[in-house]
C-alpha cells in the first residue's frame, strides 16, 4: 500500500526494494494552456472558415498551418501531461528503473544497474532567459547525465535520495 514519502510523493516498499510514484506537478498554468488551446483551436475555426466562404480570400499560408497544426497536440500533451502524467521509480539492489507515464500509457522507460548511477543529487530550477529549467534530480550513467522528477521540491528531493540511498548506496565520484 502507498503512503506518503513527502509532498507529492508515494512510495511502498517491495520485495526487493521500493516502488516511487511521483505525479507531475500541477500549477495554475494548466489554465493559460487551456484558454491558449481554445483560443488557437478557434483561430484556426475562423480561419479556414473565411477561406472556404469568401471567394476573394487569400489562401492561408502553409507555414501558418503547419505551425497552427503543430501547437495543438502540443499543448493538449501538456495539459494532459499536467493532469495525468507520473514518473514510476522502482529500485532493487541491483536495478534503478524510472518509468513515465500519461493517461496510463507508458511513454517511455529507463533501466540503470545501481551500479552505473553515480552521484544521486537534486538540482534546482534555472532561469535561463526567457526560459526556466524545471528542478529535478540527476545522477551519471556511463559518462552522460540522466535526469527524473521533473518539478521536483527540495524537500521531495531530499526524502527521495535518502530512502533510495537505504536501498542501496549508490557511488560518488567519477567512473572508473
Amino acid at each position: 500500500m502507498l503512503e506518503t514519502l513527502a509532498g507529492r510523493l508515494m512510495w511502498e516498499p517491495t520485495v526487493e526494494g521500493i516502488r516511487v510514484e511521483i505525479p507531475a506537478r500541477r500549477s495554475w498554468t494548466i489554465l493559460i494552456n487551456v484558454v491558449w488551446l481554445i483560443a488557437w483551436c478557434g483561430a484556426g475555426w475562423l480561419a479556414q472558415n473565411r477561406m472556404h466562404h469568401s471567394p476573394h480570400a487569400a489562401p492561408i499560408p502553409w507555414i501558418w498551418l503547419v505551425g497552427w497544426a503543430a501547437g495543438v497536440p502540443f499543448v493538449t500533451a501538456s495539459i494532459l501531461w499536467s493532469l495525468t502524467g507520473r514518473t514510476t521509480l522502482a529500485l532493487s539492489p541491483r536495478t534503478l528503473e524510472i518509468t513515465r507515464q500519461m493517461m496510463g500509457l507508458q511513454l517511455g522507460a529507463r533501466s540503470v544497474t545501481n551500479k552505473d548511477a553515480r552521484n544521486l543529487r537534486f538540482v534546482p530550477a534555472v532561469i535561463r532567459g526567457r526560459a526556466t529549467v524545471p528542478s529535478h534530480i540527476s545522477f551519471e550513467e556511463q559518462g552522460r547525465t540522466r535526469s527524473f522528477a521533473s518539478a521536483i521540491t527540495e524537500a521531495e528531493a531530499v526524502a527521495l535520495i535518502d530512502k533510495m540511498e537505504e536501498t542501496y548506496n549508490f557511488p560518488k565520484g567519477l567512473a572508473r
